[in-house]
């Protein structure tokens, strides 16, 4: 696997030559668009709005929209100002549980791998963080730009997650949230209670696979050797919710049915 960055996790006094590599794989199928008539593919090109031109890579460069139609170019020395020693430098700023981070704040995943000269303190804080049940959060400069970043122990790896900045979580506003007002009765929270506890069981990231691309991916299959594909229909779940605590047992039945097919297949 290509490294895609080399720098430093800087821990305390002790620096840890580290790369970076992707640790997902984006697996969304991608479609190009055609023309309908003949079945060639569509381009793309770069025109001025002001001025008509279709533009090369050359003549282009970034704008910042200060104000409504008012821009500030900014040039690549512009940013080379900005480059400074941190730049390659994943520095760690503190040390938490990782319960007090919220799934909400992290984005991109990527393995952190050891250089050659880094195998021993990297393998020191996998292990110190492991043993301390901690996560570090750390502070990093890349691609022109800084990131809030999660440092993980993941089995034998570290693990690092870019993390959103506090003022980029939006407030749940306006999204028809339950009022105080609802009163929830002691009946409909024990069944609910217990169709959690029957839906409980150790996350395994295999039996999720994503049947909807598989599904399309047959399609595709099929309609390029020009055969005909019928999906396999979906049962769709009842909007109506007239009584939820007779839903809430149905449920609990169909979940315990549903565990006791895995036990018996494993």
């Amino acid at each position: 696997m290509r490294s895609m960055w080399k720098g430093l996790i800087s821990f305390g006094l002790v620096n840890i030559p580290v790369a970076l590599y992707p640790a997902v794989e984006d697996k969304q199928l991608r479609f190009n668009q055609l023309h309908k008539e003949d079945g060639g593919r569509i381009g793309y090109e770069k025109v001025c709005k002001e001025c008509g031109k279709t533009l090369e890579a050359e003549e282009i460069v970034r704008g910042y929209e200060f104000e409504k139609d008012r821009y500030v170019t900014i040039s690549e020395e512009d940013f080379d100002k900005f480059a400074r020693v941190a730049s390659r430098a994943i520095a760690m700023q503190q040390f938490v549980d990782a319960s007090d981070i919220d799934a909400i704040y992290l984005d991109k995943a990527y393995y952190l791998g050891p250089e050659e000269a880094g195998k021993m303190p990297y393998a020191l804080l996998l292990e110190a963080l492991k043993r301390a049940k901690k996560v570090g959060v750390a502070k990093m400069v890349m691609r022109d730009q800084e990131y809030l970043a999660l440092i993980r122990p993941v089995d034998q790896v570290l693990v690092l997650n870019i993390m959103h900045y506090p003022d980029e979580i939006r407030k749940p506003e306006g999204i028809g949230l339950p009022s105080a007002e609802v009163k929830l009765g002691d009946r409909e929270l024990e069944m609910a209670g217990l169709l959690v506890k029957s839906m409980s069981g150790e996350f395994q990231p295999a039996e999720f696979p994503d049947t909807y691309r598989e599904e399309l991916l047959e399609m595709i299959r099929a309609k390029a050797e020009g055969a005909e594909y019928q999906p396999v229909e979906a049962s769709l779940l009842p909007t109506n919710v007239i009584d939820i605590v007779a839903r809430l047992k149905a449920s609990i039945d169909q979940a315990e049915e549903q565990k006791k097919g895995k036990q018996a297949r494993g």
